[in-house]
């Protein structure tokens, strides 16, 4: 992998030569982003880091019980010595697949802007090896004379075996190599509003699960993973969520330059914005997305997610160490995360009754401290119109989510 060279003295980043700009980008070429393995090590790491509740992840017994269990088990016993090789967290997957395709597309990005029709496909176990690839769709360029234009990808992540693991479409704001502009064009391909329920296979059935759950009793369920010790967690079934409802976290956190770079790192994301002092080394999007998870994951712990309709970053976050050590502040609330969700739609499946569909808003929102905003001004961040009392909308996410049915409790 090549790493961005930052002088940390001036805060100039010195870019790899490879990576690509927008007016390198050719509709339909196909780009390949290599591979990689999923280690135990790594995967338990993000489990602590982000989502200390999601129990498909860690509750091995019950995975074997249901049959989420992994094909290659043997293999990997006999080949990398890995024991009971875990169900990989969906939230951690995304960014392993996001973060092989970095180098080729968004190294030199402005910004994410979207995502579209995210689906997860056949689960994913530890030890297994992922291949990415990414298709350009279109590019698109607002204006004449241009310093900067999107790019439209559908990158496709497919493991040892061949099989479609997780696709999605993206569209990431690029700048122009130095000096250069490029003129107004349009050829990205709309997507539709709502992934193919009818497509999404959940490869288990969900049967005999606790309708609570004793952390107390079980600190260690996940092997060497310190879940939360003392909390005892009751769950609610498909029928109990209804329409319109928001569920907030029971936490809400900020996070550090050290986690924000070890995602990053964990996962070959190399994109150049987080490396460099004068962006306040903002802090990458799949991060927050995966803090918001872990923060409203009690609500859902077995929950299995199908995929994603939409989903945007709404406005940056930055490691709170950097801004309270740049801004001289000590205030707890810095960069702080809210995670919460609104259940939007409640959607019954065909020959399925152990589980339903909620089709969700996951949303994270900011809390926007004096030296958050001088962190903005800093930065020359143009939403700073959209904060109300005190708060700014970071994320959302259009998702849908298989929950176990009352049926699946014993």
């Amino acid at each position: 992998m090549d790493l961005p060279l930052v002088d940390f003295v001036s805060g100039n980043l010195q870019l790899n030569p490879s990576s690509k700009h927008i007016e390198d980008f050719i509709k339909g070429e196909t780009l390949y982003h290599g591979s990689v393995q999923i280690t135990p090590f790594r995967h338990k790491e993000y489990i602590k880091k982000f989502n200390k509740n999601y129990l498909l992840s860690i509750d091995y017994s019950y995975m074997e019980k249901v049959g989420l269990t992994d094909p290659d088990r043997d293999l990997k016993k006999k080949k990398f010595n890995i024991i009971n090789p875990a169900f990989v967290s969906q939230g951690y997957l995304f960014n392993v697949g996001f973060g092989l395709s970095v180098h080729d597309i968004s190294f030199n990005a402005i910004a994410n802007l979207s995502y579209k029709n995210l689906q997860y496909g056949s689960p994913v176990f530890e030890g297994d090896i992922l291949f990415a690839k990414s298709d350009v769709l279109g590019i698109e360029v607002k204006k004449d004379a241009a310093s900067n234009g999107s790019v439209q990808v559908k990158t496709t992540i497919t493991n040892q075996r061949d099989e479609i693991v997780l696709q999605y479409v993206r569209q990431v704001l690029v700048r122009t190599k130095k000096g250069s502009t490029i003129d107004s064009q349009t050829t990205t391909v709309n997507q539709p509003l709502n992934i193919d329920l009818d497509k999404c296979v959940i490869p288990f059935k969900f049967e005999n699960l606790n309708k609570e759950f004793n952390f107390a009793r079980d600190p260690k369920v996940g092997g060497d993973i310190e879940v939360i010790p003392g909390k005892v967690i009751n769950f609610k079934a498909f029928e109990e969520f209804k329409e319109g409802e928001v569920y907030e976290g029971n936490f809400s956190q900020s996070i550090n330059l050290v986690d924000f770079s070890w995602l990053q790192i964990s996962t070959l994301n190399d994109a150049s914005i987080h490396h460099t002092p004068s962006s306040n080394f903002i802090g990458y999007g799949g991060a927050i997305k995966s803090l918001v998870e872990g923060e409203v994951s009690h609500h859902i712990p077995y929950a299995y997610f199908i995929g994603m309709n939409s989903g945007s970053h709404d406005a940056p976050t930055y490691p709170v160490d950097i801004v309270q050590s740049s801004f001289g502040s000590t205030n707890e609330d810095d960069e702080k995360i809210i995670g919460s969700f609104e259940v939007k739609e409640k959607i019954k499946i065909k020959n399925r009754d152990d589980f339903g569909v909620l089709k969700i808003e996951l949303r994270g929102d900011k809390i926007v401290t004096e030296a958050g905003l001088k962190a903005y001004e800093q930065t020359g961040f143009k939403g700073v119109a959209k904060i109300k009392d005190n708060s700014i909308r970071v994320l959302t996410m259009e998702m849908l989510v298989a929950i176990p049915t009352q049926g699946s409790y014993r």
